[in-house]
Formats: C-alpha cells, sequence, structure tokens
C-alpha cells in the first residue's frame, strides 16, 4: 500500500461522520495548505483524506507545527480490510518525506464514532480530552506526535 496526492474515482456511501471527498477537492483547488491525499493498494483508490496546515488546525492543537488529519474516509467497497489502518500507519513515513517541518497529526472524531476512536487509539493517537461542537456532532480530539 501506499500513499499519493491525489489525482479518480471513490465511493462513500454512509455521510455519518465524514465529507464527500469531491467537496474536500474543491477545498484544495482553493488552498495550497489543504492537500487531498489517496491510500492507493493494488493501483485502486481505498483510503482518501486531507492534510491541512492551515489556521483550522489551530481549533484541535495550539501546535504550529501540526496537521490537520481531516475527512478521512474508506472507499464504501473497501471497508473491513485493514486499508485505514496500513493508511494511518503510512503517514508518518509520508510527513517525514512531504511535510519534515511537521511534529504532530491532530485530527477531530465524531464521539459517536465508535469504530474510528478506536483504531486511532489502536495507533498510539492520544485524546487529548478536549471537545467541540462540529457540523456532524461532538469532536473528540486526538493528537500524534510524529
Amino acid at each position: 500500500m501506499e500513499l499519493r496526492f491525489y489525482d479518480a474515482s471513490y465511493q462513500l456511501i454512509d455521510l455519518s461522520f465524514t465529507a464527500l471527498p469531491n467537496a474536500c477537492l474543491k477545498v484544495s483547488q482553493k488552498r495550497v495548505d489543504y492537500r487531498a491525499i489517496l491510500g492507493i493498494e493494488n493501483d485502486k483508490i481505498v483510503c482518501f483524506f486531507v492534510l491541512d496546515s492551515g489556521n483550522d488546525k489551530f481549533k484541535y492543537s495550539d501546535n504550529s507545527k501540526s496537521l490537520l488529519l481531516r475527512a478521512f474516509s474508506t472507499d464504501s467497497r473497501e471497508t473491513r480490510k485493514g486499508y485505514a489502518r496500513q493508511s494511518l500507519l503510512l503517514l508518518p513515513k509520508f510527513l517525514e518525506t512531504n511535510y519534515p517541518t511537521y511534529n504532530e497529526i491532530v485530527l477531530g472524531v465524531n464521539e459517536h464514532n465508535q469504530v474510528a476512536t478506536y483504531l486511532y487509539a489502536n495507533l498510539n493517537f492520544v485524546d487529548t480530552k478536549t471537545r467541540f461542537l462540529g457540523k456532524k456532532g461532538y469532536q473528540k480530539i486526538m493528537s500524534l506526535k510524529v
């Protein structure tokens, strides 16, 4: 599996906790600090997320060297195959190569999204005990030092 900057078809049925990639792509076309990333397995897009180095990250962290991970999703046809985990495991190396001055990944996970919360915690993201009300409900702020 590999991570690539976005450059294609992706299916997402459950929008309970995330945004559609198309909406994120519109933002990324206007902002250089908002980059769409793809998780690729055997030349197939299986995961999607955004790395945001803009000011929105300050809702999550005071660290100016943090990146905000947002809109993380797995193609609906590819769930429960471990691709989300694999993508997140590749992220520190991807940051080392493409964002070498950053030392933290922050994210907000909907407090009702227990599957995602478990996944992030299992990958050493720490619950900062901070919450804020997002578009889809209260967000639990989690952080990973890289």
